[in-house]
């Protein structure tokens, strides 16, 4: 009888699943030591054990075979097992033949008794590394065919998608958390901090770490791109559907990086609205403030060195105003702008009612999980610190819940007082930025002019360059209005408002 010990490996379980289960590869082997007079004296190897570098179980066996001399041989369904790598299955060939091991392949009965043997197995491991490379190769074609042409096929889907099919037939659909995750890109639209948007992702009932909210928002997936380092640093349109707009996916972009000004580090006074908002005409550099403390008389200058721009406060707020007052609604126009406005709402009151649908399901769960946990407490199947703090942290939930719930009753029941709040808004944007506070005012100032506005020093007077579609839709009617009114006499002002 020949002492030997049984080796069996799967690298990945995909080759577990397809076939090539540790199972089978130990049937193969016992069968070939009971037919050829072996004695089996222990079993080593495992599922998914590494075939790139020498992990604990190779390693165990190799100290195994130094303590016990009376083994002599190593039993391998196929030698690929030991790797599919020449270079590292040779180094564990040669570290085995130094301790007089002979490796036998169960499939073939070829052996390392002999430098013929020897020379069959390296020349088998050549052959199944070239097999590997040339698989390797179909697999990166194939996928990268995929991404190219939109489909993403990685074995990860994204949080918020359901995924079905496979390779070019593979389709995604958003799931529930795909819309909460909708949620999640609006509320940092409106200017939440990530803390606060995870908090209010839990009241709904979809836990998030930091680290995740922060890839969620920076991956183009959910804008229906696709990004991945087979492409090259392309980004290509996806066949997914998108959870949010491509250009809200890159306007979260820009409140992430700091460049509109939305975010800021440093704490702003209420007496700089503009800074880091306006920009010098001359070389698109933010400006900053500053104060002359013997007149108390505030400026703001372009920081670029050699660049001698430099205006009062005073003269920029005031030619602000001046201009904000291009977006005011004439008075003809209101009723229209006031059905607009109601409808607009009407449209969100839908979303918060949803919503309230959401949070009433988390309430109910979150109520059950309390009364659980208050019966297993009173069964004696929790000791009283863990039943304090289950219930001290599912209590914190169901504040956060019904506080998100009041929110939504609130705003659904204050429909008219809304409409007719956002409608004075809207007509009077001058006076608002003007007596707000200095974040609301930095928020009109972004809405307005996502990229900040010029000042032209030559004409002492501003430039826009990239103003809010919609609101620039409004001031194009605004003007054309009083364009029309001055081409009409009076007594036909019913003509004028049919036309406006």
């Amino acid at each position: 009888m020949k002492n030997c010990v049984i080796w069996t490996r799967v690298s990945t379980k995909r080759q577990e699943d397809n076939g090539g289960s540790l199972d089978d590869q130990r049937c193969k082997c016992e069968a070939f030591a009971k037919q050829n007079g072996y004695k089996i004296k222990g079993y080593f190897g495992g599922t998914h054990e590494s075939a790139k570098t020498p992990g604990p179980l190779l390693k165990e066996m190799y100290h195994v075979i130094k303590k016990d001399k009376t083994i002599s041989h190593i039993i391998v369904s196929v030698v690929d097992r030991f790797s599919r790598n020449v270079g590292q299955a040779s180094t564990i060939i040669d570290e085995l033949l130094k301790q007089n091991v002979v490796i036998v392949e169960a499939a073939t009965g070829i052996d390392t008794s002999t430098r013929e043997g020897t020379m069959m197995i390296q020349l088998k491991l050549t052959l199944a590394e070239w097999d590997n490379g040339n698989r390797t190769d179909k697999f990166t074609s194939g996928r990268k065919h995929c991404l190219e042409s939109g489909v993403y096929c990685g074995a990860a889907k994204p949080m918020g998608y359901d995924k079905h099919g496979k390779s070019m037939g593979t389709t995604f659909t958003i799931n529930d958390n795909g819309k909460l995750i909708a949620k999640a890109f609006r509320w940092k639209l409106q200017g939440l901090a990530n803390y606060q948007i995870i908090s209010r992702l839990s009241t709904y009932g979809l836990e998030m770490s930091k680290q995740k909210l922060h890839h969620i928002l920076t991956n183009p997936f959910y804008a229906g791109k696709i990004r991945h380092k087979m492409l090259e640093g392309k980004l290509v349109d996806g066949n997914q559907p998108c959870i949010v707009s491509y250009d809200d996916f890159l306007r979260v972009q820009d409140i992430l990086s700091d460049r509109t000004g939305v975010y800021k580090h440093q704490k702003e006074t209420p007496r700089f609205p503009l800074k880091r908002h306006v920009l010098c005409s001359k070389d698109r550099t933010p400006f900053t403030a500053y104060t002359v403390k013997k007149k108390n008389i505030d400026y703001y200058k372009c920081n670029l060195s050699g660049c001698k721009t430099n205006v009062s406060a005073k003269k920029l707020h005031s030619k602000y105003e001046e201009l904000l007052r291009n977006y005011n609604i004439p008075e003809a126009l209101k009723c229209i702008l006031h059905d607009v406005i109601s409808a607009m709402i009407h449209s969100d009151n839908e979303e918060q009612r949803k919503n309230e649908v959401l949070l009433k399901k988390q309430k109910t769960e979150c109520l059950n999980k309390l009364k659980n946990c208050k019966v297993r407490f009173g069964m004696g199947d929790i000791d009283e610190d863990i039943y304090q703090e289950t219930n001290a942290a599912l209590q914190d939930k169901l504040d956060k819940i019904e506080l998100e719930l009041a929110k939504c009753r609130k705003d659904l029941s204050n429909f008219d007082s809304e409409v007719d709040e956002v409608f004075a808004i809207c007509c009077k944007l001058d006076c608002l930025w003007k007596n707000s506070s200095l974040e609301t005012s930095q928020k009109l100032q972004n809405l307005l002019f996502p990229n900040g506005i010029l000042w032209d020093k030559e004409k002492e007077d501003y430039r826009t360059f990239d103003e809010n579609e919609a609101l620039s839709v409004i001031a194009r009617i605004s003007r054309s209005y009083e364009n029309k009114k001055e081409d009409f006499p009076e007594g036909k002002s019913s003509k004028v408002k049919l036309c406006a």
